[in-house]
Parts: C-alpha cells; sequence; structure tokens
C-alpha cells in the first residue's frame, strides 16, 4: 500500500513538474518544426535576453531575425550525453510571451509527446522559466526602488521650491513692513505740516484782517 502512494505521489510530482511545458509545432524560418513550448511570465525583450543567456551555459548560440536563437551543439547532461541541435523562436501571442523549443537528438527524432527525454526537457525548461520568475521579481523590486526614488525626488524639488517660497515671501513681508515705516513717517509728516499750513492760514487770516483795517484807515485819512 505504501509503495503504491508513493508511486502516486510521484506521478503526481511528474505531472506537476511538466505542466508549464506544452508539446507542438511552430513556424521558424519558413519551415514547420516540431518541439515544445512554454510562457514566460515577462516582457518579450527580457525574455529575449535571459534565453540567450541561458542557452550559452549549455554550448554556442546563433542568434537570428525575429527572436530566433539556435545552437549546433547544445549539451544538457540530463536529457543527453551528445551534442543536439536546437531551434527556438521567443514570440508574443495574445499579449504573452511564447518560446518554443525544437530539440534533435538524432535524425529526425525530435523530443516531444511521448519521447523518452521530454520529462527531462520540460525540467531543464522550468530551470530557465524559475530564473525568468527570479529576474522578473528583481525587475519589478527595482521598479518599486526606482518609483519610490522619484517620488522622493518631486518631495525634495517640492520642499526645494516651497523654500524658495517662503524665502520670497519672507523678502515681500520685509519690504511691506519697510513701506509701511516709510508711509507711517509720511503720514507723521503730512499731519505736522496739515498742522503747520493751519496755523499760516491762521496767520495769514490775521494778516490779511490787519491789512484791511490799514487800508481803510489810510482812506479815512483822505477824505
Amino acid at each position: 500500500m505504501k509503495k503504491i502512494v508513493l508511486l502516486l505521489f510521484l506521478s503526481v510530482s511528474a505531472l506537476s513538474a511538466s505542466a508549464q511545458v506544452f508539446s507542438g509545432m511552430s513556424e521558424i524560418d519558413k519551415s514547420k518544426k516540431e518541439g515544445v513550448y512554454t510562457f514566460v511570465n515577462t516582457q518579450e525583450k527580457y525574455a529575449r535576453a535571459s534565453w540567450k543567456a541561458y542557452l550559452s551555459k549549455f554550448g554556442k548560440v546563433i542568434e537570428g531575425k525575429n527572436g530566433t536563437y539556435s545552437s549546433p551543439d547544445l549539451k544538457v547532461s540530463g536529457i543527453s550525453d551528445s551534442p543536439m541541435i536546437l531551434i527556438s523562436k521567443v514570440s508574443e501571442e495574445n499579449k504573452k510571451v511564447k518560446l518554443f523549443i525544437s530539440i534533435t537528438i538524432g535524425p529526425d527524432e525530435y523530443i516531444q509527446t511521448g519521447h523518452a527525454k521530454l520529462t527531462e526537457t520540460s525540467n531543464w525548461i522550468e530551470d530557465f522559466i524559475k530564473i525568468v520568475d527570479l529576474e522578473e521579481g528583481v525587475r519589478i523590486e527595482e521598479n518599486k526602488l526606482a518609483e519610490l526614488n522619484s517620488a522622493q525626488s518631486k518631495n525634495t524639488k517640492q520642499a526645494e521650491r516651497l523654500i524658495r517660497e517662503l524665502d520670497s515671501n519672507s523678502r515681500q513681508i520685509s519690504n511691506l513692513e519697510e513701506r509701511l515705516k516709510e508711509a507711517k513717517i509720511e503720514k507723521e509728516k503730512i499731519l505736522t505740516n496739515q498742522v503747520q499750513n493751519k496755523l499760516d492760514q491762521k496767520t495769514k487770516e490775521e494778516e490779511i484782517a490787519a491789512q484791511k483795517l490799514a487800508v481803510e484807515s489810510a482812506k479815512q485819512k483822505i477824505k
């Protein structure tokens, strides 16, 4: 009974491990290829760079057009002891990034559904998917950091602007206070001049009245 449970557990684990990799066909350089494919949780440009770097660990990589990558001497010990030929393509389909891989072990022997090395190939591909997920996690955190730095930069600029505005406002207040002092002094001068003006008017009125009397007195003498 324990053996049956263990076998069932291993079978489920094997299915789970290869759940992200599917068999299929794709056209690469105007030629239909048999192989496997998966979807990668990142942008196409990042998937291409990561896939090229991953392949370079296992053999020579030739980069073609439109996201195609090939290797004439791929060596993955878990899949085959002999060099294999790989042709792959990274493309975007229905807003998903798809990685198609065609691996030839021997003449017309492609790794796909039913092949003895499909599980090992799926594991090798899923190791790449894990790397991409980790790299994408780094990018997400870096983007968060960049957003925080950008927000902090905006806050810093706003703080500097507020300091400049406060300094300008202080200068305006100082200028207004100075003008207010000058206006008060000017007001005192005006009030003083006004008092003096009234005195001068009264003096002139008295002088005019006295002069009128003098004129009348002079006229009386003629009569």
